[in-house]
């Protein structure tokens, strides 16, 4: 049997942010005539490894380290077996496919680089890669989204009735708190006595303007000096709860339509209007329909995804080479 011995800890330290300096590479599996190696599998969880490495250390960070391995080397597998079942598939207008390849590079230094292609050359001299094999992964990548959207995705159905059966089965997770609808005037604390006094007594002005039918909008693009001025102090929608106390206690008693007094906060002065209010409960069907779609065509897409996988892999030979897991 084929096998090459790669240790996990030397691996890991190869990886960026561990100590050792090391660069190793070897076989990570053996996919029918072809391999995977180890320094394919790095370069794809790079990235995430440097995330990882801002919130977890030590056997933590390995840990996780070690399931990011794993995903993307399933991911590598499942990509060899999509591509070879591409090559063995008769009924693919191979010439059109390789046609979009080409469409697609193009589109790419189009948008990328203006249409330059001494520029494009430029960039993949800097990162060191070359053009056949920067050609040989958008192409790979072009015929696997063909594949996936062809035996995967044009599959998935999702009825209304799913839709509709997954809002009545997690009405739990569609609750909203109490929010308001706001418009705000916001008049800053002065920096000494005299000149608070004066701008504690432009609130009040403001404040009786208010009172006697201003245009609350009006006042706000004329006073406001709040970054919402310039659209007549609209904060739009916000969760009654997220708002300081002594704003929600103001607001809480307020009808829609109405206009609060002078609020005071920090020294500053703040005049509230409550444009509309929503009480707590379920968001209504038609708010999340879209986003309960979005996600029940995701979840089935994946499935049908694995299903795909499972029924390629039968017939081709896999072998991962075993690794060591400190």
């Amino acid at each position: 049997m084929r096998y090459a011995a790669i240790c996990w800890t030397l691996l890991l330290v190869a990886l960026p942010g561990f100590a050792a300096p090391l660069t190793i590479d070897g076989v990570a599996a053996y996919v029918n005539d072809g391999t995977i190696m180890v320094g394919e599998v790095k370069e794809m969880i790079g990235p995430a490894v440097g995330e990882l490495q801002q919130t977890y250390q030590g056997a933590d960070l390995q840990a996780r380290v070690g399931e990011l391995y794993r995903e993307a080397l399933e991911d590598l597998i499942a990509t060899r077996l999509i591509l070879k079942a591409y090559d063995a598939d008769s009924k693919l207008n191979k010439p059109a496919v390789e046609k979009h390849v080409e469409a697609r590079v193009s589109e790419f230094i189009q948008e990328r680089f203006g249409g330059d292609r001494q520029e494009f050359l430029k960039a993949l001299q800097a990162e060191r890669m070359p053009l056949e094999e920067w050609r040989r992964r958008l192409r790979e990548r072009v015929i696997v989204g063909i594949m996936r959207n062809r035996d995967v995705d044009s599959r998935v159905v999702i009825s209304p009735r799913e839709v509709r059966a997954a809002y009545e089965r997690n009405r739990g997770d569609y609750q909203r708190s109490e929010r308001v609808q706001l418009r705000v005037i916001h008049i800053r604390g002065g920096t000494n006595e005299t000149d608070r006094a004066v701008r504690k007594g432009l609130a009040e002005s403001v404040a009786g303007k208010l009172a006697s039918g201003a245009d609350f909008g009006d006042l706000a693009r004329q006073f406001s000096e709040d970054p919402s001025s310039a659209k007549g102090g609209e904060w739009g929608w916000i969760v009654l709860s997220d708002l300081r106390p002594e704003m929600a206690k103001v607001i809480a008693g307020l009808e829609r339509g109405k206009t609060s007094g002078v609020i005071s906060m920090d020294g500053d002065s703040y005049l509230v209007r409550v444009e509309d209010r929503e009480a707590a409960g379920v968001v209504p069907f038609d708010e999340v329909r879209s986003s309960i779609e979005k996600d029940l065509r995701r979840k089935e897409s994946r499935r049908l995804f694995n299903l795909w996988i499972q029924t390629l892999r039968k017939d081709a030979y896999i072998e991962i080479v075993d690794s060591v897991v400190p």
